[in-house]
């Protein structure tokens, strides 16, 4: 089980460091600077690099903080279906992300370098992706069984209303 603080740290560090991952992807390969000499694209382009670069340890820091109770203990227990498969996938795909990433730092040779670039963002844009939909499938709020939270209450309620009636009969 996530506690709240390692859910919010999570939550943040995923929105902060995808939310700067995707600005920064924006500005460098889909705008057109209007000065031809520059090379960013865009004035914040610098200080998006920069953020993303940051907010990167700490979702590791985040993903490391639930790997052994989540993710780890998740994957043994036989029980656990809710994200499952999501969740695997999340594990496999996380090294290739960090490592691409880190890649991108060290990488000085141009064509390694953009290689690694449009794989690093490949990686993470399926990161966002399958993070998304891992969150909703195995959410608590999620309706277990196709039943829904409503339903499940109101079970009861209408299993005591029918006795009721069979015992009037």
């Amino acid at each position: 089980m996530i506690s709240r603080f390692e859910k919010i740290l999570l939550i943040t560090t995923v929105f902060l460091t995808g939310g700067t991952g995707l600005a920064y992807a924006w500005m460098k390969y889909l705008m057109k600077s209007a000065d031809p000499f520059s090379v960013v694209n865009h004035p914040w382009q610098p200080f998006l690099l920069a953020a993303h670069v940051l907010a990167a340890p700490a979702l590791l820091f985040a993903l490391g903080l639930i790997t052994r109770e989540h993710i780890v203990g998740k994957y043994r227990d036989p029980k656990a279906r809710r994200g499952r498969k999501t969740g695997i996938v999340l594990a496999w795909i996380l090294p290739p992300m960090v490592v691409t990433g880190y890649g991108l730092q060290v990488l000085t040779s141009r064509g390694p370098r953009q290689i690694m670039g449009w794989a690093h963002l490949a990686v993470g844009v399926l990161f966002l992706l399958l993070y998304g939909a891992h969150a909703l499938l195995s959410s608590p709020g999620k309706a277990r069984e196709g039943v829904s939270r409503a339903a499940r209450s109101a079970a009861p309620v209408a299993a005591r209303r029918l006795k009721r009636q069979g015992d009037a009969l």
